[in-house]
């Protein structure tokens, strides 16, 4: 079978093909992965001829013809698997075949937590520890995609990291029921009936609003929404015995912007009810000794050391932040495949209430309360996306900070001079009579 020179030697990285928009075929040996970055401004066309081949743990179709475009993944080959591709702009790109030396311990943790589920109608609840760029939401999402393969479980994928936008825009931490197979071609995790009608089984997240981009801008607000979203999924999986039975798997954010006692895993893993710790790329044995001496007296033996993800790409911010934008995007105009039109009003500055969340590294003075008013200015809200509540505009701070998600809202235009602004919403309709959360996210179309 003909292959490109050097392909078959898996320690070879794959030698650009001049960046011109013909069709290429790849030999991917078993056992080794496709390290890929697509840039904003590329587009990369595969299509698998034979052999089985994953993305995140999601098998790809046999001759379906899958686009990528912003995007950094890996494409594993679980047996030989042949593919053509196609990447006009291929020579900015860096792209490699390596082997995979981590997939064995993903298999054999997957096949751990399909005992608990078929032993118990409690299934595990995984918490999920590591750095950042070790390959935490990676793991969380290839886990995901194993259970739901071959049996109809519905695992609750909990994320407690406010940068990362998941089936919601960023700014939220959210937990949701991974119902069917996820959009391999999407960058983020999805979409979900945030977003409108859907190609695939439409995902139903809880979302909870936090607003500020790091937790060391206000940590006990933070632990504050972290509770909220865990009594709500606790709540959830009691009632529903496919998802109980399913478990859950808990994203949390880096070790780093976490505290050096650990407290906040301990936090974590009472509130969400964890029954199995899973360390990632955790090297150093003192820290590892902490954290399970810290965690074992909740979740007893099953602790688990796992090396870092060898399918992981180190993330830069701005690709991150690529990420939050189109998350933000997507919620209002959908994606190329489900256009969405949203709906803009206008209304008047006295028609609104807006708080935003306490920011101690700025705010420095003392405050009784995480959530502050705000001042009605050009300067304070043009561009930014807030949240809208289920609280009245009148309600107390207190009140809004409780209260549940209506939706998402983004100020487009603040008139001072007429006192005017303008407002996109997902749905027709009067703007809500509620109040409003002010997020640190801006959207600039």
């Amino acid at each position: 079978m003909a292959s490109l020179p050097g392909i078959n030697d898996v320690s070879q990285p794959l030698v650009s093909a001049g960046g011109d928009d013909e069709l290429h075929r790849l030999v991917i040996k078993q056992g080794s992965e496709w390290k890929v970055e697509v840039s904003s401004d590329s587009r990369l066309n595969v299509k698998v001829k034979s052999g089985i081949a994953e993305i995140f743990g999601t098998e790809l179709a046999t001759g379906t013809e899958y686009t990528f475009k912003n995007y950094q993944f890996s494409i594993f080959a679980v047996e030989d698997v042949e593919l053509e591709w196609r990447c006009p702009q291929l020579d900015s790109e860096s792209l490699s075949i390596t082997a995979n030396t981590t997939a064995k311990y993903i298999y054999n943790l997957h096949f751990a937590l399909e005992k608990m589920r078929s032993s118990s109608f409690e299934g595990p609840r995984v918490l999920v520890i590591g750095d950042k760029n070790c390959g935490r939401t990676t793991l969380c999402r290839i886990l995901c995609s194993y259970a739901i393969k071959n049996k109809s479980y519905q695992p609750m994928y909990v994320n407690l990291d406010p940068q990362q936008a998941v089936f919601s825009p960023p700014g939220c931490l959210t937990a949701t029921p991974i119902s069917d197979i996820l959009d391999v071609e999407c960058s983020t995790w999805g979409q979900s009936m945030t977003s409108g009608a859907t190609p695939l089984h439409s995902k139903q997240p809880l979302v909870k609003n936090f607003g500020l981009e790091r937790i060391a801008q206000n940590k006990e607000l933070y632990l504050d929404v972290v509770e909220q979203l865990a009594q709500g999924t606790n709540d959830r999986i009691l009632n529903d015995s496919l998802v109980r039975r399913s478990g859950a798997l808990i994203d949390i954010p880096p070790l780093s912007e976490l505290d050096e006692d650990f407290n906040d895993l301990e936090f974590f893993a009472k509130k969400c009810k964890a029954n199995v710790v899973v360390m990632l790329g955790i090297t150093d044995n003192s820290t590892a000794e902490k954290i399970a001496n810290k965690l074992s007296p909740l979740t007893g033996s099953h602790i688990v050391s796992l090396p870092e993800l060898s399918g992981c790409l180190q993330a830069e911010d701005t690709y991150s932040r690529s990420l939050q934008r189109i998350a933000i995007r997507e919620y209002f105009y959908g994606t190329p495949k489900t256009v969405l039109s949203p709906y803009a009003i206008g209304v008047d500055f006295g028609d609104i209430m807006v708080y935003r969340p306490r920011n101690l590294l700025e705010d420095t003075e003392d405050q009784t309360n995480e959530f502050l008013p705000v001042t009605v200015t050009a300067n304070n809200l043009q561009h930014a996306l807030v949240a809208i509540t289920y609280a009245d505009k009148k309600a107390t701070p207190q009140i809004v900070q409780k209260a549940p998600l209506l939706g998402f809202g983004l100020i487009t235009e603040v008139n001072e001079k007429r006192n005017k602004l303008r407002i996109l919403l997902p749905v027709p309709g009067a703007l809500p009579n509620k109040a409003m959360v002010l997020t640190s996210y801006r959207y600039l179309e």
